[in-house]
């Protein structure tokens, strides 16, 4: 729970650097270094402007660190998963393949993270799970949306 995280500025800096550590890794599949570096620069952005706007708009901006520690810390503790899942999807696209076992996988890990995100959401929001589960979801959708626009913008630049 992130009223468990001490509001720790050394803390919240280690939790980053190694989120955007492991979200570059993550983003290597597939893409270029610079690419990698791009794409792990915005979601990080994206996900503490998202956690800020958010507990502004509940007059909860004390808790800016513990929740965008706790948030980014759960996606730590889960990056092998998701990066062995990232990396096998990457596999069966080069070989021309499909497996359902590593859909089935996705949505599972999908689906956790939400919950993850959701408790997490509940108590620095002080809000019902459900909400939090809706807000963690529409976030996902909202990322994914403005990362498809910069994949494009990149893609358009270097051609």
């Amino acid at each position: 729970m992130p009223q468990d995280i001490p509001a720790s500025r050394f803390l919240f800096n280690v939790v980053l650097c190694t989120y955007l550590l492991l979200a570059t890794v993550f983003n290597l599949v597939g893409s270029t270094i610079a690419e990698a570096c791009l794409f792990s620069l915005l979601m990080t952005t994206l996900l503490l402007v998202f956690i800020r706007i958010l507990l502004l708009m509940r007059h909860y901006d004390g808790r800016m660190l513990q929740t965008a520690t706790a948030l980014m810390g759960a996606s730590i503790v889960l990056f092998p998963p998701r990066f062995a899942l990232r990396y096998w999807f990457y596999i069966i696209e080069n070989s021309g393949t499909e497996s359902n076992l590593a859909g089935y996988l996705w949505i599972c890990l999908f689906i956790w993270e939400r919950f993850i995100s959701a408790h997490i959401l509940r108590h620095a929001l002080n809000i019902r799970f459900m909400f939090g589960f809706l807000i963690s979801v529409g976030y996902v959708f909202f990322e994914y949306q403005i990362i498809i626009i910069f994949h494009r913008a990149v893609a358009q630049w270097l051609t």
